[in-house]
């Protein structure tokens, strides 16, 4: 016995589903410049600081500030 099913994608959720994918590559992308953007400040604000209070604070060198900063995205 054979069975037979019909399976209509209609055109406005294809639209839909392409708008929504659009969409959410958009907001991800300036979530990524929003991040950057406050990491590199943070950057700035630990190199302003002397070796003495980073270590004192964050525990590490100058030579790992951005390793520090981007820790999250670092692969281990």
């Amino acid at each position: 016995m054979a069975y037979i099913s019909e399976n209509k994608n209609s055109f406005g959720a294809t639209v839909v589903s392409a708008v929504y994918s659009v969409a959410s590559t958009i907001v991800q992308f300036f979530e990524d410049v929003s991040k950057a953007a406050s990491r590199s400040e943070i950057i700035a604000e630990m190199q302003s600081m002397d070796d003495a209070t980073l270590h004192s604070k964050y525990g590490i060198s100058r030579s790992q500030i951005v390793a520090y900063v981007f820790r999250d995205k670092m692969v281990p």
